[in-house]
């Protein structure tokens, strides 16, 4: 009589639990609501490389765009939650200069035709806007006191030194927020050297 073995061979067992973590890969933002592949750490990092290049933009493009007579000191701010007509939403930051001198930041033309904004670098858009009602950063936050009359604003001057919305050197480090639902992560920017730092 023949003795009939009723388990499983290891490559079974291999192919069912390979075909598990697919299907559970595919069905989980299904399952939870689309949950973008885009976590907290990741977009506070993006935060902090964002407010690192209005720096360099500032440090870089001293007196590039305009005459030093008309411009001289041509900064860079990032704008954090501030009403643009360039960049719809009530969650959103900007990065743009006042190239023009005018006391307007962020003209999309001014006087002369010109954007004064960041160009985007991961989309090429003339005007640097990043929504966050909408795509994959959908539900984000981000939020900042870095003082002044318009809390939101941090400004660079061409030697890289932050300022506030009022044009006074921070004193102290300045915290920006980042978050979604519980999780949250921040980024410090420390006085004098402007350096953002992800925590």
């Amino acid at each position: 009589m023949r003795t009939v073995n009723k388990g499983f061979t290891m490559i079974e067992l291999v192919l069912v639990i390979t075909l598990t973590a697919i299907v559970a890969a595919v069905a989980y933002p299904m399952i939870f609501g689309g949950t973008s592949a885009i976590s907290v750490p990741v977009f506070t990092k993006k935060v902090q490389e964002d407010i690192r290049y209005a720096q360099s933009l500032a440090l870089l493009r001293s007196n590039l765009d305009t005459p030093n007579a008309t411009n001289p000191t041509f900064r860079y701010r990032i704008r954090i939650n501030i009403a643009d007509a360039s960049c719809p939403g009530s969650a959103q930051y900007t990065i743009v200069n006042d190239a023009d001198n005018n006391g307007t930041w962020g003209e999309n033309p001014n006087g002369s035709g010109a954007v004064e904004s960041a160009r985007n670098p991961s989309s090429g858009d003339s005007f640097f806007c990043v929504r966050m009602d909408t795509g994959d950063l959908n539900g984000f936050q981000v939020s900042a006191d870095f003082g002044g009359s318009t809390p939101g604003i941090l400004e660079f001057d061409t030697m890289g030194v932050p300022y506030d919305s009022d044009g006074m050197r921070l004193t102290a480090s300045k915290t920006v927020t980042v978050a979604k639902g519980a999780i949250t992560g921040t980024v410090s920017v420390t006085p004098v050297t402007g350096m953002a730092t992800a925590q």
